[in-house]
């Protein structure tokens, strides 16, 4: 991306700094005493959790910034993969997501192992399964399953540059858009009792995790971010205005589907509709920060560069490690919700430790590495 594109959209990386705040407070505050008894997540970890039981309202709704990422990275990653071969635009995700991943996977690894919840054995096939992504878990994180549906789209990214039809993707979202309301239009009809006893299995499928993370039930979300960078570049505008607008829709019903299968929802009587309405509210207010070039200023753009950076490796370090560091705070008797605050300052922290001061060397030894193998451009003739 060039630096004054970057500028532009500088707001995306502070909203992406919120989702991952939302993200970990729905793990603190929340899922660290709701989730079930013998998970072996964030709730073992913690050891003695706290109910927050009043909290539950706001605290339960914090996944809905894994929506939000999807949005941002259907904007970002078409962005990023402009005027790339396939080969660098390969070499780029692996060597952005690869060294974190592998990174904290260890770490919570330790972090399982020293808390007794799972045995050496086990643990080794669960941080495998995270470090390459395998799509069928459990993973030392539960969070690694975004990060697999992520790894969908960089593929399907993938391709279009490999095939060249990267430069149809106003087509290709079209398509998708089509599929889309054929597919969430037949689960509403199922839900309904159109469709029989199919439709009902359909409706009930609809936020299973196979549907998610092969991007059938989540690639509306891709879809609204990648018709927002055709907006914000200004590229057939009113086909992807009708692209956006028929996502965003879409978008709605799959978040409130989502939101059946949420803890929250299914076991503490929380109202699906608010997790579709904050989703909905928080990309209005996110794309009108785009299309409006808000946030171009150096200060901001300072500010923002930091924020990117930092989401990454916080998103990975909340749950296993956060939710062990919250236990020390309870067992050092430190008040509930100083714990929780502490606990949020710290990983925000160690995420920007990292960041900053790891993790570009990681990335930067892994991208030498990976370039060894890139096959050099056939040289031209001359004439």
């Amino acid at each position: 991306m060039s630096t004054g594109r970057t500028r532009e959209v500088s707001s995306l990386d502070v909203m992406r700094l919120l989702a991952a705040q939302a993200v970990m407070f729905y793990h603190l505050v929340f899922l660290s005493w709701a989730e079930a008894e013998g998970s072996r997540g964030i709730r073992a970890v913690v050891g003695n959790p706290v109910v927050f039981a009043d909290a539950t309202a706001w605290a339960s709704l914090g996944w809905v910034g894994v929506q939000i990422f999807f949005v941002i990275s259907g904007f970002v990653i078409l962005m990023s993969a402009q005027d790339k071969s396939a080969a660098d635009f390969l070499i780029g995700r692996v060597t952005r997501i690869a060294p974190a991943l592998w990174v904290f996977s260890v770490l919570s690894a330790l972090v399982l192992l020293a808390c007794g919840v799972l045995g050496p054995a086990e643990l080794a096939v669960r941080m495998l399964r995270s470090m390459i992504l395998f799509p069928i878990g459990p993973w030392v994180d539960g969070a690694v399953w975004t990060l697999v549906a992520e790894a969908m789209f960089y593929a399907a990214i993938f391709v279009f540059i490999r095939t060249g039809m990267i430069g149809r993707m106003t087509s290709i979202t079209l398509v998708m858009t089509v599929f889309n309301l054929a597919f969430w239009g037949a689960v509403l009809a199922g839900e309904a009792g159109a469709l029989g006893e199919a439709g009902h299995r359909l409706a009930g499928a609809a936020s299973s995790y196979k549907l998610r993370v092969t991007l059938i039930s989540t690639n509306c979300y891709f879809v609204v971010g990648a018709s927002l960078y055709g907006l914000f570049m200004r590229r057939s505008v009113a086909a992807n205005l009708v692209v956006f607008a028929a996502n965003y829709l879409v978008s709605l019903v799959a978040t409130y589907y989502a939101a059946l299968s949420n803890v929250g929802v299914s076991e503490f009587g929380q109202d699906p509709v608010a997790a579709s309405a904050v989703w909905g509210g928080v990309t209005l207010v996110m794309s009108a920060c785009v299309l409006g070039r808000v946030g171009s200023g150096p200060r901001f753009v300072r500010f923002a560069t930091i924020a990117g950076l930092l989401t990454y490796p916080l998103y990975l370090i909340n749950q296993i490690i956060g939710g062990f560091l919250l236990g020390l705070a309870y067992r050092g008797n430190i008040p509930p919700a100083a714990g929780v605050i502490l606990t949020a300052v710290l990983c925000t922290v160690l995420a920007g430790i990292f960041a900053l001061f790891i993790e570009r060397g990681l990335q930067r030894r892994l991208s030498n590495f990976l370039k060894q193998f890139k096959r050099p451009a056939p040289a031209l003739s001359e004439a």
